[in-house]
């Protein structure tokens, strides 16, 4: 029988703890001390089955494990994980769906995680509708208690999958009441901003980081983008560009977008020449900073030195048809 390693780590990292009885919320089933001790016998007895990757045994253990506590989710979440791994990925979202409904407070991830895996558009609502509703145990539940983090996490990555924005930001929101405002807070309302193509409130999430630490050139550069983007004169450009090579002079990226865009607008060639050498001595082979490097070369009039460099970067271009297609227009331009 066939199951996928990853899954196998996970279940025995799992099995190494022996859950406790969990009863659902208003039954007052309990077990005798004899059920108690079997269920530990077979829950060992699975692990020792899953480690010797015996799965068929390892399933009828747990098996056992469910009878005697049929509502427990530790068990029905491992047996979903075997089915999973076992490539029985309908019985898997079963069992993690019992698992669920069994305790919704802990047994959220795999299910959540499953719906949202498929490239089906309900499904990957049902997933959403699971964090919530996990979402609001947790938030109603022990008060001593904050939602956990991950779920908050993995609710986040769920909207901005769907595209529900709002939904997003006020779960990035919640996330900071929780773990305290930082880069990675900016970063996440950057991004949901530039997605929801909202340019002028990605500036603002970009600028509230950068009132907090303004020397950090990842920001920065996020600006600098959003400012070309948004239209900003060229004159402010050139200004960021400068003080994003002042605090990180070997960015060779930014060097190489500051020395194109002196090029295609009129600025200094001589200035644009000296930072797009500096690039393509570093990294010879990189198709973007040799294409700048020939155009530069080309704006000058030196169009058979030009086209020797402009060569050497549809060579190196790979399977970029972006890249390759800027590079031969180029190319074109000059073989007129």
């Amino acid at each position: 029988m066939k199951i996928y390693r990853n899954i196998l780590v996970l279940l025995l990292v799992c099995l190494f703890f022996v859950p406790t009885y969990a009863q659902k919320e208003g039954k007052k089933e309990t077990i005798t001390t004899e059920q108690e001790q079997q269920f530990t016998y077979y829950w060992y007895a699975a692990r020792q089955a899953i480690e010797k990757e015996q799965y068929d045994e390892a399933l009828a253990l747990l098996e056992f494990c469910r009878a005697i506590k049929p509502d427990d989710g530790h068990t029905l979440t491992f047996l979903g994980l075997i089915y999973q791994g076992m490539g029985q990925e309908d019985r898997a979202l079963k069992t993690f769906q019992e698992a669920f409904e069994a305790d919704p407070y802990d047994q959220w991830y795999q299910y959540s995680r499953l719906l949202l895996s498929k490239d089906d558009a309900e499904m990957t609502q049902a997933g959403i509708r699971v964090l919530e509703k996990a979402y609001q145990v947790q938030k109603g539940g022990d008060k001593k208690k904050k939602v956990e983090q991950s779920l908050l996490n993995t609710m986040l990555s769920g909207y901005v999958h769907v595209g529900e924005w709002k939904k997003a930001l006020a779960i990035q929101d919640e996330l900071d009441r929780v773990t305290g405002y930082d880069a990675y807070s900016a970063l996440t309302r950057y991004r949901i901003y530039a997605m929801w193509n909202k340019p002028k409130k990605a500036i603002q999430a970009v600028d509230t980081y950068l009132e907090i630490d303004p020397n950090d050139v990842r920001f920065l550069v996020f600006r600098l983008e959003l400012m070309e983007q948004t239209g900003a004169k060229i004159k402010e450009l050139y200004a960021m560009y400068e003080r994003i090579l002042a605090l990180d002079p070997h960015n060779l990226m930014v060097m190489n977008n500051y020395a194109y865009h002196l090029a295609t607008h009129k600025g200094d060639l001589k200035k644009a020449e000296r930072m797009s050498a500096i690039t393509i001595k570093e990294e010879p082979h990189n198709p973007v900073y040799l294409d700048t490097y020939g155009w530069i070369l080309h704006l000058q009039g030196q169009d058979n030195l030009a086209l020797f460099y402009l060569g050497r970067a549809l060579y190196n271009v790979g399977s970029s048809s972006k890249t390759r297609d800027e590079i031969q227009k180029h190319i074109d331009s000059i073989n007129k």
